[in-house]
């Protein structure tokens, strides 16, 4: 289970802040766009989204939309976010996240896959050697398919969180400031 557990959980990608990624080292963020950055299908991205990448940008955080969707749907989002894309990425294969991270001159290490799928997203950023940041989904109504991943992904979520209490409860008995922000 360790590949399939993120290494930060948030509700939101715009909650993601400059000192979760210091904390983490990490330097670009490999970006989902549907239930991450924007609603499944729409053109417009989530409120504060705009703002979110502009902060990232001007700290120079390198960012790359990353998304198993169709080339059209992920090169028109990315054209009105001024982001470069790898559409038909295969998550979580790693062939074609790894080829997105060459794009960023970054070593994986410095790297982190942002998205709303622990099959996809996590596993697939783990896979490639990166980190991983599961944001919760936006969209609710979504296939058998999909719903049948959310049922097996919530033990993840769990599990996480349990290891967040663990931590948290280690760090007040020795002083350690953590980073919060559980789903």
């Amino acid at each position: 289970m360790p590949k399939l557990i993120p290494e930060l959980m948030r509700k939101r990608v715009t909650q993601i802040t400059l000192e979760d990624l210091r904390a983490l080292s990490v330097k670009g963020l490999l970006l989902d766009v549907d239930n991450t950055l924007a609603s499944h299908g729409h053109p417009d991205p989530l409120d504060g989204v705009i703002e979110w990448l502009a902060l990232m940008r001007k700290n120079g955080i390198a960012l790359l939309l990353i998304s198993n969707n169709r080339e059209k749907r992920v090169r028109d989002f990315a054209a009105r976010l001024h982001l470069p894309f790898v559409a038909n990425a295969c998550k979580p294969l790693p062939f074609r996240i790894r080829q997105a991270a060459k794009r960023m001159n970054l070593p994986v290490s410095a790297i982190a896959v942002v998205g709303d799928q622990v099959y996809t997203d996590v596993l697939g950023g783990h896979g490639a050697g990166m980190k991983a940041i599961l944001v919760e989904r936006v969209d609710e109504a979504e296939s058998l398919s999909f719903r049948i991943r959310r049922r097996m992904e919530e033990k993840v979520v769990q599990k996480y969180q349990e290891q967040e209490k663990t931590e948290n409860r280690r760090d007040d008995r020795d002083g350690t400031v953590r980073t919060g922000g559980k789903l």
